[in-house]
C-alpha cells in the first residue's frame, strides 16, 4: 500500500515539474511568465478524457460535482495541482512506511 502511495506521490511531482519546465521554456520564448492551467494542459493532452469525465460526473454522479468542484480545479495552475496532490500521497506512503518498521 505504501509502495503505490510513493508512486502516485513521484507521478503527480513528475507532472508538477513538467508544467514547471513548459512554462519556464514558454518564458524564454516570450517576456512574460505565466503558470499553465490543468485545464488547458489537460485538453492539450487528451481531450477525449476531458469530455468524458465532465459527461460521466454529471450524468452518473451529480451536475453539482463537476460545477463545484471539478471545473474550478481545471482553473487552478497545474504546478499548485501537482504538487498538492504529490504531497497528499507522500505523507500518508511514508508515515505508514515508519509506523509498520516500528511495529516490527
Amino acid at each position: 500500500m505504501t509502495l503505490v502511495l510513493r508512486i502516485l506521490g513521484w507521478f503527480f511531482l513528475a507532472i508538477a515539474l513538467a508544467s514547471l519546465a513548459f512554462d519556464l521554456f514558454q518564458l524564454m520564448e516570450g517576456d512574460s511568465f505565466q503558470l499553465s492551467l490543468l485545464g488547458e494542459n489537460w485538453f492539450a493532452v487528451h481531450p477525449g478524457s476531458l469530455n468524458l469525465l465532465q459527461a460521466v460526473t454529471e450524468r452518473y454522479i451529480g451536475l453539482w460535482l463537476w460545477d463545484d468542484v471539478l471545473s474550478p480545479l481545471l482553473f487552478v495552475p497545474t504546478l499548485v495541482v501537482g504538487l498538492v496532490a504529490a504531497a497528499i500521497f507522500f505523507i500518508p506512503g511514508y508515515l505508514l512506511k515508519g509506523r509498520r518498521r516500528r511495529h516490527r
